[in-house]
């Protein structure tokens, strides 16, 4: 495992722009403010997780995985770097960023059950990905270092395991690799890394069979064959796994957790979630709530009464 201060995407010939750096046994937190720039970062063996810290309008694009997007990175939206990747980006302003940043080894030690074998899990890179909660965690973090770690490491710490337990829950972000295994047919095996690459997009049979380099016809019968299931069965099922980690995070409602997981309405995605669960999306919401308990940004605060620090998880 890579320690602490082996880990930043700031260049040598950038660290003056650094104001503030912290570390903790899981991760490092590097402040820094950039002006308009290209900036392309090489790929390291960590990940990196950047938010704003202003909220001046911003005009931004970035080239990652081959996939090219322009966004204002706005209030609750992360941008995600995963270890390996490379990318390349440009602002158009001055702009302070808190970056976050963590090994494959930190994120399963934090994890705990929650990611089994890390080596069978991967980050995708993703651009603006909306997640109040993982933004608010990390501003949290952010605000433990701004304040001089009042109470040791234990606060930081505390609330990267609990954005840990989040990040493992949330198949926009984490994808299990397991989804290749067996797979021999290249074209079906193009066409799973392609369904689970826009999981949660709007996407066609002709746009994935073109991926899979193979007719529509084709594909549909070599992928039964492969998987078991037909394609619009496939990715039923992926989505209402990936809206079900979702619903982990108390800050989104259901309707944004129907949007996020791909599904083009609210009950559509009612409709099958509740034929693949047996509950419907609210009943299951409140069925399972007692067993996730993780720990809301709020939940990371100093008790009026005494000194100590309360981490409760509503």
């Amino acid at each position: 495992m890579s320690g602490p201060a082996t880990l930043s995407r700031v260049p040598p010939w950038f660290r003056h722009t650094i104001s503030r750096r912290a570390e903790w046994s899981f991760c490092t937190l590097e402040q820094s403010c950039f002006g308009p720039m290209h900036d392309p970062t090489p790929a390291v063996p960590f990940h990196h997780f950047g938010v704003r810290l202003d909220r001046t309008p911003l005009k931004m694009g970035w080239v990652m995985d081959g996939r090219q997007s322009n966004t204002g990175l706005s209030a609750g939206q992360v941008s995600i770097i995963p270890a390996g990747a490379s990318a390349k980006a440009w602002w158009d302003r001055p702009v302070d960023f808190a970056c976050l940043y963590f090994t494959p080894a930190s994120l399963a030690a934090a994890a705990g059950g929650n990611v089994a074998n890390a080596a069978d899990f991967e980050i995708r890179p993703a651009i603006g990905v909306l997640s109040p909660t993982i933004v608010n965690l990390i501003q949290s973090i952010h605000a433990d270092a701004v304040a001089g770690h009042p109470y040791g490491k234990l606060v930081g710490e505390s609330i990267f395991i609990s954005m840990a337990s989040l990040l493992a829950n949330d198949g926009r972000i984490v994808q299990d690799r397991k989804y290749r295994a067996g797979v021999g047919d290249k074209r079906v095996r193009r066409a799973l890394e392609y369904i689970h690459s826009h999981l949660c997009e709007q996407m066609d049979l002709l746009s994935i069979a073109q991926a899979s380099e193979t007719s529509p016809f084709h594909l549909c019968r070599s992928f039964r064959n492969a998987v078991g299931n037909s394609i619009w069965q496939y990715v039923a099922r992926e989505r209402v796994r990936v809206a079900g980690g979702l619903m982990k995070d108390a800050a989104l409602s259901l309707t944004q957790i129907a949007t996020m997981a791909g599904f083009e309405s609210y009950s559509s995605f009612a409709a099958t979630f509740k034929a693949s669960r047996g509950l419907s999306p609210s009943r299951f919401r409140e069925s399972a709530a007692v067993d996730w308990k993780i720990a809301s940004p709020s939940s990371f605060r100093e008790d009026a009464r005494s000194p100590e620090v309360v981490l409760d998880s509503r």
